[in-house]
């Protein structure tokens, strides 16, 4: 269980230490320039149980458009891997060793880009990266009960199109990582909306094997959802699910392992 945008602003700081200390949060990642990421920086050192790794900002928003910019510009490139391995030494400078990399609108997963991140994480002694994949067909099945979220038919197709473009991509560059970590992922097919609804079902469903959920919880009590992510997909909803006594009771009763970063 991993929540992201650690350091984005200080309710998701304060989000991600109650979903630590009182549900099953493991992991978060943190963004090195946030407004809040020495806040964050400072509250993971206090947190020994915490795996924290690197939520490496290279685009706001728009990543494929992004990305497709980046294909014909080689000093953009450049550029590119000296602001990861900043990011990536600011980090170290918190004080902090990083469990593992991942990328604020998975910018990561790009074809010029991936190659570097798995450099840079054999570099600096990073043993895992993210990968968002396998979600397709529990997320699907769960868009057809009654638990559907107020999502639109289209919604399916979009999940598929996601999961395909991962997959795909997944198949190209995953020679590349070369002895790194790349463990299944869920959480892109419904990024903003892991309800506890949603997270009971996958947790009754997941195969054998290592699987990451990541979040994006926040203190904020105005950001929960009903039928729509919020902008930011922050969201009280999704700190309440990890802290639901329900998902913890489910855990248990399916006898998963929570992997602790130590």
């Amino acid at each position: 269980m991993t929540a992201d945008d650690f350091g984005a602003s200080r309710e998701v700081n304060d989000a991600v230490v109650r979903a630590h200390q009182e549900g099953v949060l493991r992991f978060a990642s943190l963004m090195v320039d946030a407004p809040a990421a020495e806040d964050a920086a400072t509250k993971a050192r206090g947190l020994p149980g915490l795996g924290v790794g690197v939520h490496l900002v290279l685009c706001d928003s728009a990543p494929a458009s992004w990305g497709l910019r980046l294909v014909w510009d080689r000093s953009g490139r450049r550029r590119m891997e000296e602001n990861l391995a900043r990011q990536i030494e600011r980090f170290f400078g918190f004080g902090l060793i990083p469990t593992h990399l991942d990328s604020h609108c998975h910018a990561h997963v790009h074809p010029a880009v991936f190659p570097v991140m798995a450099r840079l994480a054999q570099r600096y002694g990073i043993g895992r990266i993210r990968w968002p994949a396998g979600e397709l067909e529990p997320s699907l099945a769960y868009a057809k009960t009654d638990g559907a979220g107020g999502y639109s038919p289209l919604f399916s197709l979009r999940q598929a199109t996601l999961a395909g473009t991962f997959a795909s991509l997944g198949l190209f560059l995953k020679w590349t990582a070369r002895g790194v970590s790349m463990p299944r992922c869920y959480g892109l097919l419904r990024s903003g909306m892991m309800t506890e609804d949603y997270v009971l079902w996958l947790l009754r469903r997941l195969p054998e094997g290592t699987t990451e959920i990541y979040f994006h919880p926040s203190a904020e009590p105005a950001s929960q959802v009903r039928g729509r992510p919020t902008p930011t997909h922050r969201s009280i909803t999704e700190l309440l699910t990890l802290s639901s006594p329900r998902v913890k009771q489910v855990i248990q009763e399916e006898l998963i392992e929570l992997l602790s970063p130590r």
